[in-house]
C-alpha cells in the first residue's frame, strides 16, 4: 500500500535542505522530532512496532541530506551507475518503553562508522515527557553495487582525509551476528 504521509515527510525533508552545502560533521548527532498520530497506533493503543522503524527512516533520510551523503549518491546514479542505493542489510531493535497517542519525542542519529561495505548508524527515540529513551537501534546500511563502498562515497564529500574510527563494540557483534546469521544465503547486498 503507498504511504502518502511517508512519501510526504520525505519531500519534506528534502525541501527543508534544498540547496544546503554547509555540511554538518559526518560524526555529529542529528535530531529531528516526531508525534505518535491515531495512524501510528496498533490494537494495544500504543505505537505500532513498524512505526518506530519507520521513524528511524527519517532520522537517517535526514542525517543523508544534513552531510551530503544523499547528493554524493545522487550524483553516481547519473554519471556512473544508475542502480547506486543505500539499502539496510541488518537491524538490532531493542524498545525500551511504549509510545502513545499524542507523544512527542526526538528521533536521535549518530553514524558509528564505515566499513568496506556498509555504514553503522546508532538511532534512539527519545520521549519529551520524561527525557527517556522509548527505542534503539542500530542500523547496517549497505550500499549497491557492491563495487560502491562507503569510503568512495565519504571522499566524494571532499571534506579532506576521513576515515571511519574504531567501531563500537555493539556493532562490531551486529556484524558479526550478521556475518554467521546470512552466511549460507547468496546475499545481493
Amino acid at each position: 500500500m503507498f504511504d502518502i504521509g511517508y512519501v510526504i515527510r520525505v519531500l519534506a525533508l528534502a525541501w527543508r535542505y534544498k540547496g544546503n552545502k554547509n555540511y554538518k560533521n559526518l560524526f555529529s548527532e542529528f535530531v529531528i522530532h516526531g508525534q505518535c498520530w491515531l495512524n501510528d497506533l496498533d490494537i494495544n493503543w500504543h505505537m505500532n512496532n513498524s512505526r518506530y522503524l519507520r521513524e528511524c527512516d527519517f532520522g537517517r533520510i535526514s542525517f543523508l541530506f544534513e552531510t551530503g551523503l544523499w547528493n554524493s549518491i545522487v550524483k553516481r546514479r547519473k554519471i556512473l551507475d544508475k542502480n547506486s542505493n543505500m539499502v539496510i542489510s541488518a537491524l538490532q531493535v531493542q524498545y525500551r518503553q511504549s509510545i502513545e497517542l499524542g507523544d512527542r519525542f526526538e528521533i536521535r542519529t549518530r553514524m558509528n562508522g564505515w566499513d568496506d561495505k556498509a555504514f553503522y548508524f546508532e538511532q534512539a527515540i527519545i520521549l519529551d515527557k520524561n527525557q527517556e529513551t522509548a527505542f534503539s537501534l542500530l542500523v547496517r546500511a549497505a550500499l549497491v553495487p557492491r563495487s560502491l563502498t562507503p569510503q568512495i562515497l565519504i571522499d566524494d564529500l571532499q571534506m579532506g582525509s576521513i576515515q571511519s574510527p574504531k567501531l563500537s563494540p555493539a556493532v562490531e557483534i551486529l556484524k558479526e551476528n550478521h556475518r554467521i546469521t546470512y552466511s549460507t544465503i547468496k546475499s545481493k547486498i
